[in-house]
């Protein structure tokens, strides 16, 4: 079978040339993608609910542009043109749904008409025709406008001190046809708003900031494309220089090298042809074929040197031949092996519903299995089509240098009182394993002190998936971030989403529900802007509804058969009843008191406070307050009455603990300044002047007629009857820790104090998504070790034909899991989406370092029964060699520590770390084990035999 395959050596080499040319050109399809969506399983309950909530309520893919003067104040003529000039035309942008900023965000005010009636009314922030945007007393109304509504405004379009503000960018979260974004595209239009902000903030001194997935994702790919291009070589060239000191010969050193960066192109060239996207974790399947999959070319090519020196005279084709064949023969099932261990490692991810993480199973286990076809036809076919005559000069060149090494280690063998090298390192490795592994009791020590360790460090590891964590903190998009979160409202954003049950039996035909002859519009008679509202039920005839046009409706059918006929309409719990939209207030009100990283929550509430308040401004020397201190307002008062109401402000802000701006909010409450007394949702039936709560019901949706108002419609689904409303939480943190807190502790809220049986609660946005990500980072980490380690005891057991020797070679790969685990806890590196890798890693090669030490153990047990001879035999055989690979894959994930994000510094230490513990508890858990209990697996023939024999005559 190897001749004839040696034999169609140029064919094969054509057809890896031709299998590597078609991959190399599917990598110019390559996708790059790191975002959270891009991350989460399509299927997963919380992606389902931003989907959803994003038809309802708009994208949730935002772009945040932050413009900071170094003068007074932001608020200046030339300042609000540049910011509304970026405005406009960022409107224009392919994908942009809409752009919020001081010059195109509603200010709702009230207005009186000709006729003494009161309505409301959406304008500019800016004014009629910006008329507000050209004079300095202008600007003036500005901030007292954004002063006096700071519920929505303070720190969403300017910040505390007025020296920044604030756009932000919704951009459609899919393409035409339903797909999500890709980020080639979102990187085009973060292109675009860059130009168009260049460009009208050339000459000025304003400094811009970006922030949002948008700009996560771009940054992330050009780290990524960065790492790619800088880091290959860099672990190509070590691994060179490593295969170099080893062989000391040009084919030994570049042959293992081709084949591994052919499996690579092979690999990634899969995954592009397969549609996946290649992510931060992606970019590791290179490094970890080029450290690891060198393995079994050097295999090979350790044995055909072998086979050479074997070779008497001359080297000749046929003999050539002989030592390539003998080469395969000694080695494939070794190599086999080996491949299969490190492919079960990496597999072990591949039932992970994290895209990123069944990605890299899937294609870094191909690599393996790739660099392992690759070694076994490749090498074999190359070093045949060699000349002969090269093959021999290249030889007589190593066993030149090799006599040359000979006397260099003949010096040092005197030196070590006549040990070889071999011995001197075997002596030191059987001393480190006697000291801490040597006897029973050392070894139970040993397996508890490093179990008394990891949980320890267990307790200290965090899991948190917040990708902006993959960024140093020196970098530009953190220090951005930084600043939008010191500054302003936050960056990352979370959104609370209630919807009103559908109520039993309650469905109605089309006509029914539209019928208006039943529908009592006394109900809404309009509160007068400036007096007092005597009761919202009175019936008036002349009420205004604005824009409202009510002839849109037909007049209800009176044919019985119509309505028959008419599909029925379902109805839902309403969510302008008052009860929900108190709770709802509420729910604001605790979590911004309660969770400090909470920069501002907006909700629909907000605009029902705000009209509540404006249509209850007193004018006209009245304050529509029922209260003995609001004649103050237009008559004189007495130094008593004053300090009177003082007194109960100071009271009502908190006493000592009151601030100054609090205590002036609560005197204007109390005086109906503005008509802040009314900044609240309409609960009490008493100072409202109703007999019913649910005529407040009546007057909240009054209030939605009388405004129109798009930006309404990104918190309730309905302009007049929403069946959905949501609220906005701005996050100052990206921590999953501080997130999954905050909505156990809404989800605790609102089973106490909702009504749940007419409402449902739910999260959603980036933040709750990266929350859901923290949950399937554990279940994924706890399914992949326990896959791996029942592999390992699989593969072991086949191996050596029994399940006791499955069980002693599972143990040392369990420790090293949880040592990880300890040094992530110490180092402070949290479990992430990345990191939860290293176990796959860790078990992936570390069993071949048990198997290595196992196979040779047991070779030597053939020999003695002499537990300390077998076993300093042992690590002569096998110790270096284990050592050796531990460094050079431990080196080649070391180069990772260059990389420009943050999380692959942590990985490229972590498994360097992992290729030490995996090869010491090797070296000494194993053969601890293996000497206290000698399990019979690995005895002798004869003492087997002997054994069977002895319990056989017992019998009898």
């Amino acid at each position: 079978m190897i001749k004839k395959m040696l034999k169609c050596s140029w064919l094969i080499i054509a057809l890896c040339a031709a299998i590597t040319v078609f991959f190399g050109w599917q990598l110019r399809t390559i996708k790059i993608e790191n975002t959270s969506r891009t991350f989460m399983p399509k299927d997963d309950d919380s992606y389902k609910l931003m989907l959803k909530t994003e038809d309802t309520f708009g994208s949730m893919l935002m772009l945040g542009i932050s413009l900071e003067t170094k003068g007074a104040t932001i608020l200046t003529p030339e300042y609000i043109n540049v910011v509304k000039k970026i405005t406009d035309r960022i409107e224009s942008v392919n994908y942009v749904e809409n752009i919020d900023s001081i010059s195109n965000i509603d200010f709702i005010h009230g207005e009186i008409s000709e006729d003494g009636e009161g309505t409301l009314k959406a304008s500019s922030l800016l004014g009629d025709d910006d008329a507000y945007s050209f004079t300095a007393d202008g600007m003036k109304t500005i901030k007292q406008e954004i002063i006096d509504w700071q519920e929505m405004y303070n720190r969403v379009i300017v910040n505390d001190d007025f020296k920044a503000t604030q756009m932000m960018v919704t951009i459609t979260a899919s393409t035409e046809d339903g797909e999500e974004l890709p980020s080639d595209i979102q990187n085009k239009i973060l292109a675009e708003i860059k130009g168009i902000c260049e460009e009208e903030l050339d000459g000025s001194d304003l400094e811009v900031r970006y922030f949002g997935d948008p700009v996560m994702s771009h940054d992330a790919r050009e780290f990524l494309m960065s790492d790619l291009i800088n880091l290959i070589p860099f672990v190509a060239l070590i691994v060179l220089f490593s295969l170099y000191f080893s062989f000391h010969t040009w084919s030994g050193t570049l042959l293992p090298l081709i084949t591994v960066l052919i499996s690579t192109v092979w690999s990634v060239g899969l995954l592009c042809l397969l549609d996946f996207s290649f992510t931060i974790i992606g970019s590791m399947i290179p490094v970890c074929l080029i450290a690891c999959g060198s393995a079994y070319g050097i295999h090979v090519m350790t044995h055909y040197y072998i086979g050479l020196d074997k070779i008497e005279g001359e080297i000749t084709k046929e003999n050539h031949a002989g030592a390539i064949e003998f080469a395969l023969k000694d080695v494939w099932i070794a190599v086999l092996l080996a491949a299969v261990t490190t492919v079960a490692g990496f597999i072990s991810n591949v039932s992970s519903p994290l895209r990123p993480l069944r990605s890299f199973s899937i294609f870094a286990a191909a690599g393996v299995a790739f660099a392992l076809i690759l070694s076994i036809t490749l090498i074999p076919a190359l070093l045949y089509v060699t000349p002969v005559k090269v093959v021999g000069k290249h030889w007589k060149n190593k066993n030149r240098l090799s006599t040359k090494i000979r006397r260099r280690l003949e010096h040092e063998l005197a030196r070590r009182g006549g040990k070889s090298k071999d011995e001197a390192n075997a002596s030191t490795l059987y001393s480190i394993y006697h000291f801490f592994a040597g006897t029973k009791p050392r070894l139970v020590i040993l397996v508890l002190v490093i179990l008394f360790l990891s949980s320890i460090g267990l307790k200290l590891l965090v899991v948190d998936t917040a990708m902006v964590n993959y960024f140093p903190r020196t970098s530009k998009f953190r220090q951005d971030l930084a600043y939008v979160d010191e500054t302003l409202s936050g960056s990352n954003s979370m959104y609370i989403v209630i919807k009103g049950k559908e109520i039993e039996n309650s469905a109605q035909s089309e006509e029914e529900a539209l019928d208006l002859g039943e529908f009592d519009f006394s109900e809404f008679e309009e509160p007068a802007l400036g007096t007092e509202l005597e009761s919202v039920t009175e019936s008036s005839s002349d009420s205004d509804f604005g824009d409202f046009d009510f002839s849109s409706f037909d007049e209800p059918a009176s044919s019985s058969e119509n309505t028959a006929d008419a599909e029925p309409v379902k109805q839902y719990y309403s969510l302008t009843d008052p009860e929900i939209l108190r709770a709802v207030d509420d729910l604001q009100n605790y979590l911004a008191a309660k969770h400090p990283e909470i920069g501002k929550v907006v909700s629909f509430t907000t605009f029902i406070k705000r009209m509540n308040q404006v249509m209850h401004v007193p004018v006209a020397g009245t304050s529509g307050v029922e209260s003995e201190s609001a004649d103050i307002l237009d008559s004189p008062a007495k130094v008593k009455d004053i300090l009177e109401m003082m007194n109960r402000a100071y009271a009502a802000a908190g006493g000592e603990k009151a601030s100054a701006n609090a205590v002036v909010r609560e005197l204007e409450r109390e005086l109906n300044y503005n008509g802040l007394a009314y900044y609240e949702i309409p609960y009490d039936i008493e100072k409202y002047s109703v007999d019913r709560r649910e005529n407040l019901s009546n007057l909240v949706t009054q209030y939605l007629y009388l405004l129109s108002s798009d930006a309404i419609t990104r918190f309730a689904d309905d302009m007049t009857n929403p069946k959905a409303i949501r609220t906005q939480v701005q996050l100052r943190t990206h921590s999953t820790v501080d997130t999954g807190l905050l909505i156990n502790d809404i989800n605790d809220y609102v089973a106490k104090y909702f009504p749940t049986d007419k409402y449902t609660v739910e999260t959603t946005g980036s933040a709750a998504l990266e929350n859901t990500m923290s949950h399937l980072v554990i279940d994924s980490q706890m399914v992949s070790i326990v896959f791996s380690l029942v592999m390992v005891f699989i593969i072991i057991a086949l191996s050596f034909k029994s399940g006791w020797a499955g069980l002693i070679g599972a143990i040392p790969l369990g420790l090293v899991i949880l040592l990880n685990f300890m040094v992530m806890g110490f180092m402070g590196i949290r479990l992430d989406l990345c990191t939860s890798i290293v176990s796959s890693i860790a078990i992936g090669v570390g069993i071949d370092y048990t198997i290595h030490f196992m196979e040779t153990y047991q070779h030597e047990r053939e020999k003695s029964n002499d537990s300390e001879s077998v076993t300093k035999a042992t690590f002569k055989s096998s110790g270096k060699g284990i050592v050796t690979n531990a460094i050079a894959v431990g080196l080649g994930f070391l180069v990772l520590v260059f990389s420009k994000f943050i999380i692959l510094r942590y990985i490229g230490i972590l498994v360097a770390v992992v290729m030490f513990t995996s090869s010491m508890l090797a070296m000494t858990i194993i053969p601890g084990l293996l000497n206290a209990f000698d399990p019979k697996f690995m005895w002798s023939k004869d003492e087997k035999e002997a054994y069977k024999a002895k319990i056989e005559a017992e019998k009898k």
